[in-house]
Formats: structure tokens, C-alpha cells, sequence
């Protein structure tokens, strides 16, 4: 069967216009080198006098460019089941350093769906033109960048991978709308302390006495509020722990930020009701 059979196999729903994860991430891959590629090309100096700066501005994009590739190359290793301590060996560093340094890059392709393109195209086809671009340099490897996908392997895997993706597609539904919830509350926590009651002595006003007590009211509402949305978070990336297994110590991660965050937020709401839940 060829790219182009397998490309047009593919069903209508943008679902499952995507492939695995472990896929996508590889064929990320293998567009964002094909973008450096062409990015050196464009960089080869051809004039014969380029402005003072210039030679240096294009080399340092191409570094840009470069650090690009090395985030979506770990983002591959770990869809692939690398750990992190492999990927610290590999580059050189601990465990620890590879965590801090590309954690970040590697949730926030979970948070978008671990998806290397848009709903709307299909990465099969999209991986097949990549093939026919890259056998015009390497006319011996026709099928460069699809020959190592699951989805040419294993025929059929992306309608099961479809079915998989709708749990996590779904978690990540809800977390984005408690993520919003959160904003909202943190702004209003925020709009609290901007306009609360004056911090000048009380003394025995009953008025200023009753602000303070409503205010003081509000804030503990608020920051309860909150704990319960960390909380359904970190329920929701306990979740994920399983829906999206080789992902699993980004999710520990957050799920455990999160159960912290509800702990103090619910501690501070204590301490304004006089150390009492």
C-alpha cells in the first residue's frame, strides 16, 4: 500500500485525521528539520556585501531554529517511552536539569493535543508530502519520513489510536475550562485586595468592623473556591496518568502542583476564619 492509499484511507473526522502520538510527534519532527533545512539554504551567503551584522543575525536564527529541533526531538523521545534519565544522558546533564529544562515544552504539547498539525489537515498526508520533498535529495529513500510511522507498520492502528485519543481529548476539554475558571478567580481574588476595606485601625466602628468581616468572608470564599478548582485538576491529570501513559511523570507533576496549591489555598482560607475549616 502506498503513502498516498493510506493517506486517503483515512476517515473524514478530524479525530481521526491523527495518527498516534508517538507519530505526531515524529512527524513534528521531521517538518521543523525540514524547516531548519530549508532555513540553512536561505542562509547560504550569496551577497557579496551584506549589511555589518547580517551573516551573524542569520546564523543566530538558524541557532533559534536549532533549539526548536532539540524541543520537539525530546517531546519525540518521550511519546516514544525515553525516560527522562535517558534523555539526561543522552544530553549530557542529570535527570534534573533535563526535567527543568524541557518539561515545559513537553506539556505543553499534551496541552494541545499532542497533535503536529492543525484539525483540519491530515497528517498522513501531509508526512507523504514530506517524503516526496526529502527523495528529491535522497532519490534511495522514497518514503523517508511515513516509512517509520505506526501507521504505515501497522495498518488500521489510527482508528485504534482515534478511540484512545478521545479520553484524553476529553480530560484536556475540561481542564481547559477549569483552567479559565481559575483565571477568573485569581482575578477576582485579585480585585479583593485592590478595593478592600482601609488597613487604618478598626477601634470599636461597627461598620468598619462588619467590612472587614465581609471582606475577610469574600477572600476565604474565593481561595475555597479555588482549592476545589486545583483539585479537580489534579484529579483530571491523575486521569491523564492513564489515559496517556507515556506522558504520565508530566502529569504526576502537574497533578501534584495542583494538590498543593488546593492545600494552600485552603490554609489561607483557614487562617482568615480564625484557624477553623
Amino acid at each position: 500500500m502506498t503513502d498516498a492509499e493510506d493517506a486517503s484511507s483515512v476517515p473524514a473526522s478530524p479525530e481521526l485525521h491523527r495518527l498516534s502520538p508517538r507519530d505526531e510527534s515524529r512527524v513534528a519532527l521531521a517538518l521543523t528539520l525540514r524547516q531548519l533545512a530549508d532555513a540553512v539554504l536561505d542562509a547560504v551567503p550569496v551577497e557579496p556585501d551584506p549589511a555589518p551584522g547580517d551573516l551573524l543575525r542569520t546564523a543566530l536564527k538558524l541557532q533559534r531554529r536549532m533549539d526548536d529541533v532539540v524541543r520537539e526531538a525530546v517531546v519525540a523521545e518521550r511519546e516514544r517511552g525515553t525516560t527522562w534519565n535517558q534523555i539526561g544522558d543522552a544530553a549530557g546533564i542529570t535527570r534534573q536539569s533535563a526535567h527543568e529544562k524541557w518539561y515545559s515544552d513537553v506539556h505543553g504539547w499534551a496541552a494541545i493535543g499532542r497533535s503536529a498539525l492543525p484539525p483540519e489537515l491530515k497528517t498522513l498526508e501531509v508526512a507523504a508530502e514530506a517524503d516526496a520533498r526529502y527523495a528529491r535529495l535522497r532519490p534511495d529513500r522514497p518514503h523517508a519520513v511515513t516509512s517509520g510511522l505506526d501507521a504505515i507498520r501497522f495498518p488500521g492502528s489510527h482508528a485504534y489510536e482515534a478511540s484512545l485519543r478521545a479520553r484524553g481529548s476529553a480530560l484536556h476539554v475540561r481542564r481547559t475550562d477549569l483552567d479559565a475558571r481559575a483565571t477568573e478567580l485569581n482575578d477576582e481574588y485579585g480585585d479583593l485586595h485592590a478595593h478592600g476595606p482601609t488597613s487604618a485601625p478598626i477601634g470599636d466602628d461597627p461598620l468598619l468592623i462588619e467590612a472587614h468581616r465581609g471582606h475577610a468572608d469574600a477572600v476565604r470564599a474565593n481561595r475555597l473556591a479555588i482549592a476545589a478548582v486545583h483539585d479537580e485538576i489534579a484529579a483530571i491529570y491523575d486521569e491523564l496518568t492513564t489515559a496517556e501513559p507515556s506522558l504520565a511523570d508530566e502529569h504526576h507533576t502537574q497533578s501534584t502542583w495542583h494538590h498543593n496549591a488546593a492545600d494552600q489555598a485552603r490554609s489561607y482560607a483557614d487562617l482568615l476564619n480564625g484557624g477553623t475549616s
